[in-house]
């Protein structure tokens, strides 16, 4: 039987192994912004990053909250989400599915109040994957845009309506083309099947599993591309697309589901799907952008920019590995997330 003086002598020598591990791992991470990413602090005054390696994880922030405030970043503050918002919509629909019947394979006419014959062939997963064949933006999306620090606040549903009706799609065969209308197109539908308002939707089915919302108010200030204090985005129309907010924890426990739960659900959406991007192979998943590193493997990535935050998400299945970045500026963290995902993946040489 060991004597109890050497208990606390142990308990002590593992606290300073994993002191040192952390370190450590900080060291690396200054070393990846530094020579690896364009960060630069006088643009992006600071940033979280959250790291999930199987059943262990991490947290680091970096820089201030403000350029007047240099306390720093809390995994609870509340930040933009932009186009991350996607993920959760896929989710939702996911989710949503048996409750409404809905057919991933059905033309979306069948789940709007009008229809248009041109979207005969489009169906959910078609938007949900970006291959339906619509656009970024709705041709003359420029009149609709009244205030370009808030481009969509003003584009409503009888807008997004009228262009349903009368766009003439041609939906090709395999292409990607990314568009905020595809989950633009989604929020309607989820809407009309149900009753309910989207931000409803989501506390309904998203928060037994994380907490994001269209109505959380971020908490930290976002700065624009030149450096100026920015408001958050408001939307009418495109909240399925862009519009929800949340924290590192929140994101952190997104990723924690899609690598350990069962719920058909988090599996359906981790499904990889071989397609043409500009003529080149390449490769969708619904919700998520697919990213191909060596040995077979895969990237599930999810970003998001708005006037002021940008959010990364990435994860890879085979190794349960995922980064969670937040920042407070539109510049983007997208190559550090990677960056980090190859480190902790030993530059994809991990088993």
């Amino acid at each position: 039987m060991k004597s109890s003086w050497c208990q606390p002598i142990l308990l002590c020598l593992i606290v300073h192994i994993a002191s040192a591990q952390v370190t450590g791992l900080r060291r690396e991470l200054n070393e990846l912004i530094r020579y690896e990413t364009n960060i630069d602090y006088k643009d992006t005054p600071g940033f979280i990053i959250g790291m999930l390696d199987k059943d262990t994880s991490f947290i680091y922030s970096f820089g201030r909250r403000a350029m007047e405030d240099e306390s720093m970043i809390e995994k609870q503050d509340i930040f933009e989400l932009g186009g991350a918002t996607k993920l959760c919509t896929a989710l939702l629909v996911e989710l949503m599915s048996q409750d409404y019947d809905l057919d991933l394979h059905q033309s979306i006419n069948a789940y709007l109040p009008v229809q248009n014959p041109h979207f005969d062939s489009c169906t959910l997963f078609r938007l949900l994957t970006h291959t339906s064949g619509l656009p970024k933006y709705p041709p003359g999306w420029g009149i609709k845009e009244q205030d370009n620090q808030n481009p969509y606040g003003y584009f409503n549903r009888s807008d997004l309506e009228e262009f349903f009706i009368s766009f003439p799609l041609i939906v090709s065969p395999q292409d990607y083309l990314y568009s905020h209308l595809n989950y633009a197109l989604i929020e309607w539908m989820l809407e009309y099947v149900s009753g309910k308002k989207y931000n409803d939707l989501i506390k309904m089915y998203v928060h037994q599993y994380f907490n994001v919302g269209t109505n959380l108010k971020p908490t930290v200030q976002g700065y624009n591309l030149n450096g100026m204090p920015v408001k958050p985005w408001t939307y009418k129309t495109f909240g399925g697309a862009l519009g929800l907010r949340g924290s590192l924890e929140d994101l952190m426990d997104l990723c924690h589901h899609f690598l350990y739960n069962n719920n058909t659900a988090f599996r359906t959406l981790m499904k990889v799907t071989p397609t043409q991007i500009r003529k080149n192979d390449g490769w969708i998943s619904m919700g998520w952008q697919v990213i191909p590193i060596p040995k077979n493997r895969f990237i599930h990535a999810q970003n998001g920019r708005t006037e002021g935050h940008h959010t990364f998400i990435g994860i890879i299945p085979d190794t349960h590995t995922a980064v969670v970045i937040l920042a407070n500026s539109a510049t983007g963290t997208d190559l550090l997330g990677v960056s980090i995902l190859r480190m902790m993946n030993r530059n994809w040489k991990r088993k």
